[in-house]
Order: C-alpha cells, then structure tokens, then sequence
C-alpha cells in the first residue's frame, strides 16, 4: 500500500470516528459521503440518505439561507466560523446544532462541493438548562446550601446564606467556613471533614453558628460528599436550616409543660386544703362530736372554705372561657364607685381579721362608666383581695378613685412585700405568683391578676402595676373610660 492510500484510509478512519456528523455533498447539494455519526445525530443510515439533497436535513424556514451560503462558496467567497443553527431530523424533531462549512477542493484549487461538520448542541443546551435550573433552585432555597473544598473553604453562597448569616457570597467565597463558627464549636468542623473524607454524610446535626453581627443562630445541619463522575471526593454541600423559632417554640411547649404540671400541682393542694376542713367538720357534725359551742364555728369554717372553693372553682372556669374564647361581658352605664365600695365591703373582713386597715377615698358623687358590673366587681375583689394578702398585719391598703376627663381612674395601694422591678412586667401572666413569697402560705393559682387585666380590657380599659421593689409595696391602678 503506497503513502497515498494510506493516508486515505488514515483519513477515512478519522472521519468514521469523529463524534461530529461530518458530511460532504455537491454544489447542487447532493449528499456523497455521510459518516457514522452523521447518521446517530441525524437518524439516516447512508444508504438512505447518499444521493439525496442535503437540505431536506434543515428546516424549511433555513433552506433559501444555508443554499446561498453554498453558493457563496461556490464563488469562492470565504464563510467561516460556527454558525449555532437548527436541524431536522429524521423522526421529524428540530435539534439545536453547530455548523461549520467549508469548500471540497480539486488538488488544482478548483470547487467541486462542500464539507459540513455538524456538531449537536442538544445535550450541552440540556446541561446548560439543568445547570441554570440549579442554580435557580439553589439561588431561591430558604435554605443556605453552601460547598466547600476538603480544606473547608468556601466554594459557593447562596442568598439564603447571606440571609441567614449576613455575609455576601462575594465575603464568603474563598474564606474559611469557620468564619461563621463559634469558637467553642471549631472541634464540630473537623469532625465534620472527617467523616466527609470518607465518604460518610452528616445528616441533621443541630448546631450553632455566629451571623457576622456576632448574634447566634440555630441551626439544622447537613453535609454531603462532591464526587466528582469517576468517584473522588472533592468537597462537602452543606444545607443549613434556621430552626431559631423552631427552637423557641419547643422551649415554648416545654416551659407550657412545666408551668401546666405546677398549676395542676398548686390547684391539688389548694383544692384539697379546704376540702379537707369541709369534710372533717362535716364528719364532726354528723358524728356528734362537737358540743353546741363549736358548732356555729363548724360551720363558719365549712361556709368560709366552701366559699373559697367556689372561688377557686370560678376563676378556673373564668380562665377556660378566656381560652376558648366564650368569656362576654355585658356592659351597663353603672356607677363605678359602687362597685369599688362593694369590693372593699366583701373584703374588709378578712382584712381586719388580718389586721390590714381598708382606706377608702372615692367621689361624693355617682362616677358614671359602662360595665359589666359582676365582672368588675370580680376585678377590684381580685385586687383587694391580693394586696390584703400581701401586707403584713398592722398595714394598710389605700383605695382612691379620681374622675380625670376621659377616665375613671381607681389606685389600689399596699404597704406590703412590694415586687421586684424584673418580676413587674409578668405579674399579669397566667399561673404566675410572686417569688417573694411563700406561695403555700398565701395560697391561691395565680390567675387573679390575669383574669383582671382580661377584664378590664373587655371593657376598653387599662390596668397597671407599680412597685419601687421588695418590701415597699405595690399599687394597681384600673383605667375606665366615663360616660358623660
């Protein structure tokens, strides 16, 4: 075989091989040649495609454009470069391709046809597409999806990332991933690498990590392996979910647990309490054990606890109203300073047994507000009721009502144990009672003061707490609206 031939058969084997359709045709475009990946891209064996035009592989809408290109180069003008086109296929589909032609030369320069090389562009565009797609998903996700190298520097950021912990993905890509590590949890990183070097995930690791503010964040943390197609690991993705409220909702649940186990713990002994002195002196009565000197005493105890327990009862099931959302009142125009004076009158007994002095300094004349006359009353006992409970024998508990423009404005002052500055904003809390004091001594569940400020802002109204601390007292003032 001579250096000709073989070249030729160099030549040929090369353009069997080649991943791009290369064809050749005539001037006229008459297809002559057409190799093995013309017919993959394409869809035509060579038996069914030679000898036929080479338009019918573009789409109509091309054919008048590519056959002027032949003709220009039939003329010997030059056409070169790439030109990102269309094909028809076989089945009838249009693929995405790049064209090159050039001339087919007779050893004495002379046009007899053209060469086309035709590469698809269907799965590049593909990749291209899924590529921005994910980077689309991943520019979107409430989630930061971060990647790093195996040395822990920060490869890509997404926006959620700069959300979540302040810094751009121009601040991060590049640094460390300690950047937004705490110091006390650096150890987590290499852990982390470790396990990644091996090929092992880390899934749902719940962490902490500093913003660029310095604050904290909590987080659910997932890292995963970057392989690259022949197996080798080459970096970590790592998801980040902000689980801060998630968190505080839990610390939320369980603190309602907790608060919910006293309650049930402090309402058992408080209901106990005067069931046991109903029930003994009732077995006393009923046995005859108790002479008639004791009996009208009996009974003052069975009458005393049983009306507690109905109060205890009452503001439970206030509290279950409030909660479901059944609790009404029902306002009328009344005089607020007879209720005021009403709920000083149920009280002072208890407070001279006490020996707490009730002062009592309201208008001569009717102050005039719409309310729920039952419900309010309940307010100024609750109140009354505490700052008697509060005040050491031989104090006094001060009671004021002012007619003001808008408002009638009823203080309720004590000489008693006083609250702490910190503890003031959450004495109007459900089941909250004061640390100041022995709760088992004072007894009662901690809702007075909540059901009160329900009450007084049902009817538009506002009701305070002062106290300059422990040992100084408190007062409580109730705002109302006046009817004029």
């Amino acid at each position: 075989m001579n250096t000709a031939d073989a070249a030729s058969l160099r030549l040929a084997a090369i353009v069997e091989s080649s991943d791009d359709a290369i064809i050749s045709h005539g001037l006229d475009g008459t297809i002559e040649t057409w190799n093995q990946a013309a017919a993959r891209i394409f869809g035509y064996s060579a038996d069914e495609i030679v000898g036929r035009s080479v338009y019918q592989l573009v789409p109509v809408e091309l054919r008048s454009a590519e056959a002027e290109l032949v003709q220009r180069l039939g003329n010997g003008e030059p056409v070169g470069g790439h030109l990102e086109t269309t094909a028809l296929l076989k089945n009838g589909a249009v693929a995405p391709v790049s064209l090159s032609i050039s001339p087919v030369l007779t050893p004495d320069g002379e046009i007899v046809g053209v060469a086309r090389i035709v590469r698809d562009l269907s799965a590049q565009q593909r990749a291209e597409r899924d590529a921005l797609r994910l980077a689309e998903i991943v520019d979107s996700s409430e989630d930061a999806i971060i990647s790093k190298d195996l040395n822990g520097i920060v490869q890509t950021w997404n926006r959620a990332a700069e959300r979540m912990f302040g810094y751009t993905g121009s601040e991060m890509i590049g640094r460390s991933i300690t950047t937004i590590i705490p110091s006390d949890r650096l150890g987590e990183e290499d852990t982390v690498l470790t396990r990644i070097r091996a090929g092992f995930p880390v899934e749902h690791f719940q962490t902490i990590r500093r913003r660029k503010d310095g604050s904290l964040v909590e987080i659910s943390l997932s890292v995963s392996p970057i392989r690259t197609p022949s197996g080798r690991i080459i970096g970590a993705s790592k998801i980040a979910r902000d689980i801060s409220e998630q968190q505080q909702l839990s610390r939320a649940a369980e603190e309602a647990n907790r608060v919910k186990d006293e309650f049930l713990a402090t309402l058992s002994h408080e209901l106990r309490t005067p069931l046991n002195a109903v029930l003994g002196y009732t077995r006393m009565l009923r046995e005859g054990n108790l002479g008639a000197d004791r009996q009208g005493r009996a009974i003052d105890v069975i009458e005393r606890n049983a009306a507690l327990l109905h109060q205890l009862v009452s503001d439970v099931l206030d509290v279950s109203g409030i909660v479901t959302g059944k609790m009404r009142v029902r306002p009328i125009e009344c005089d607020i300073t007879t209720i005021v004076r009403a709920a000083c009158d149920s009280v002072r007994p208890t407070s001279e047994a006490k020996g707490v002095r009730i002062k009592v300094d309201t208008p001569q004349r009717p102050v005039l507000v719409r309310c729920d006359t039952d419900r309010m009353q309940q307010v100024f006992w609750n109140l009354l009721a505490n700052a008697v409970k509060f005040t050491p024998r031989g104090g006094s508990v001060a009671v004021r009502l002012v007619e003001e423009e808008q408002l009638a404005r009823t203080t309720i002052t004590d000489t008693g144990v006083g609250i702490r500055h910190e503890a003031l904003p959450m004495v109007f809390q459900r089941f909250w009672q004061a640390e100041s004091v022995n709760s088992r001594q004072t007894g009662g569940l901690g809702l007075g003061l909540s059901l009160a400020r329900h009450f007084v802002e049902l009817h538009g109204g506002t009701i305070t707490a002062q106290s300059e601390g422990p040992g100084q007292g408190a007062t409580f003032t109730v705002a109302l609206p006046r009817q004029h």
